[in-house]
């Protein structure tokens, strides 16, 4: 057949019609992104009397940013984008400004890629039907709405914020059921937080050696993190200075790559039981590849200096090592790949605390064998007891905003409960302050949910691989949900997003078409070949 009766004919010397019409649509996007970017720089220097040509220009770049990051065609870049920015700059940019507007630049960027997806699938014209486990999100999602109701949630300010803190990660529930659907997905993911892990154990590892006037030197931000200020503001406002004295020397708690302390320990554990799944499934020439990451993801947990994440960490390759149980006879792998690890870090964990001074690692002395067990069950205990109390008095919860990150944002709710504040310290505080008993019952029961469908459909996998992966999401998932008894979690840029991207895998592989497709054999072989296609967001 004669090519000219398969495509129109082009102009000679030019490109095809529809080639050409691609390339002038991206270059009026191109220039539309531009002017945008242009007038809002200008639109800021004539309405500030002493404008900032730096922040101006950070103003422009950043909408251009957006714009280019909500017109990628392929999901999987985007997100991977977002969650370096999340791991690696989010937090140092936000202390080094010390700036609202950059505290909020990366739910600007959850919105981009996350209106970038929904205009795709217009476009496409896909079938847009729910993925499973999508009405406890929307009931979630319906329970935040309603709290602005809650006569304790005052002004639209205080609205804003709740919905903010408690809304704001919810995008990666479905970011979850559309990316990780094949092998190949599992792995990148590890490789990613493998990375981000490291960066942010490389990081804690330097201000471990620093002075708290040498970290708080970084920026405003990482200034009042150090020093807190409590003492400047009024009662119920502020941070702690994150510093504490060991053998007379007075050390900083680091930040790693995060806007608090800790944060570099939770990226850890999170990543810790993905590395030892990629060891345990990889080629042996990438072994090494997957060692250092693991590596990585154990010091981030050791020097964040946080006992909450080194005994998050504990639980989570204990529960990893359980549930690859299912893999039957090949769960020799998984376990190989921990004493492998075990065997390796005990000399090289004696040699880095050697490098570093025992007098940094003192914080952990409460979380050693012989109090370990101490310290898990009475740490936080007096929040929780405070639960009962809160349900009896406000069963609706104390409004949004009253909780987190966001209590200060619209004026510091101090008076709530009888005259005073209520506390935080805990998820399950937490959920009880700014959603009350609905809340409380709704987030336990999704945990349980979620628990009992690895249980019962983990071990049905056909592909042991997959099922060694599942078992590093799942494990993180099960740490997290102990941990929280500890701390909350929901309220940080680790845990909050890594809790609704692991409730989408299990709406994919536990509750929805991956479970289906992989007892018809079609997994991982037909989602290897397609893993480079945009996946979609839902499956008609």
């Amino acid at each position: 057949m004669n090519a000219s009766h398969v495509l129109p004919s082009a102009p000679t010397g030019g490109a095809h019609p529809a080639v050409r019409s691609r390339q002038l649509d991206r270059a009026a996007r191109i220039g539309l992104a531009c002017l945008i970017a242009f007038a809002l720089a200008m639109a800021g220097s004539i309405a500030v009397p002493h404008p900032n040509t730096v922040l101006d220009l950070g103003l422009a770049v950043g909408v251009l940013g957006v714009i280019a990051l909500a017109s990628i065609s392929r999901l999987e870049v985007s997100v991977t984008f977002l969650a370096v920015w999340l791991g690696m700059l989010d937090g140092p940019i936000k202390l080094m400004i010390a700036n609202q507007a950059a505290s909020s630049f990366r739910d600007v960027l959850i919105g981009a890629v996350s209106l970038g997806a929904i205009m795709r699938m217009v476009v496409k014209r896909e079938k847009l039907s729910f993925p499973p486990l999508f009405g406890w999100v929307a009931l979630f999602v319906c329970l935040v709405l309603v709290e602005a109701l809650n006569p304790h949630t005052s002004g639209v300010t205080k609205i804003l914020g709740g919905y903010r803190q408690n809304l704001e990660w919810v995008p990666f529930f479905f970011f979850g059921y559309a990316l990780i659907r094949s092998r190949q997905r599992f792995r990148m993911m590890f490789i990613v937080l493998g990375v981000l892990a490291l960066a942010n154990g490389v990081v804690s590892t330097y201000q471990t050696r620093l002075t708290p006037a040498q970290l708080a030197s970084w920026g405003p931000g990482y200034a009042e993190r150090v020093n807190g200020n409590v003492s400047s503001g009024e009662r119920g406002t502020g941070v702690t200075g994150r510093k504490y004295v060991s053998e007379g020397v007075e050390r900083v708690r680091p930040l790693g790559l995060g806007s608090d302390s800790g944060f570099g320990g939770g990226v850890g554990v999170i990543a810790l039981p993905g590395t030892l799944a990629l060891l345990a499934t990889a080629r042996r020439r990438r072994r090494w590849l997957s060692m250092l990451l693991c590596f990585g993801a154990l010091i981030a947990v050791a020097t964040c200096l946080g006992r909450l994440q080194v005994v998050g960490a504990a639980i989570a390759i204990f529960a990893f090592v359980g549930l690859s149980l299912s893999a039957g006879r090949r769960v020799t792998r998984p376990l190989g790949a921990v004493l492998a690890i075990a065997a390796l870090a005990l000399p090289l964990g004696a040699l880095f605390v050697a490098s570093e001074g025992a007098g940094v690692f003192s914080r952990y002395e409460s979380i050693e064998p012989n109090n370990v067990v101490q310290t898990s069950t009475s740490y936080k205990e007096k929040a929780l007891t405070m639960i009962p109390h809160y349900l009896s008095s406000d069963p609706f919860g104390f409004g949004l905003a009253t909780a987190g990150p966001a209590s200060g944002f619209g004026g510091v709710s101090t008076g709530v409960l009888e005259g005073h504040g209520v506390t935080a310290e805990t998820q399950y505080n937490y959920v009880v302050d700014e959603l009350g008993g609905p809340g409380l019952l709704l987030w336990l029961a999704l945990t349980v949910e979620i628990v009992v469908l690895v249980l019962l459909r983990l071990p049905r996998i056909a592909s042991v691989d997959i099922r060694i992966d599942l078992a590093a999401i799942f494990a993180v998932f099960v740490a997290y949900a102990a941990m929280g008894i500890r701390g909350a979690f929901m309220d940080t840029s680790s845990g909050g997003p890594f809790f609704w991207f692991a409730v989408g895998i299990a709406a994919y592989w536990l509750a929805g078409p991956g479970r289906r497709a992989d007892a018809l054999g079609r997994i991982p072989a037909i989602a290897e070949r397609r893993a480079g296609a945009p996946p979609k967001l839902a499956v008609s």
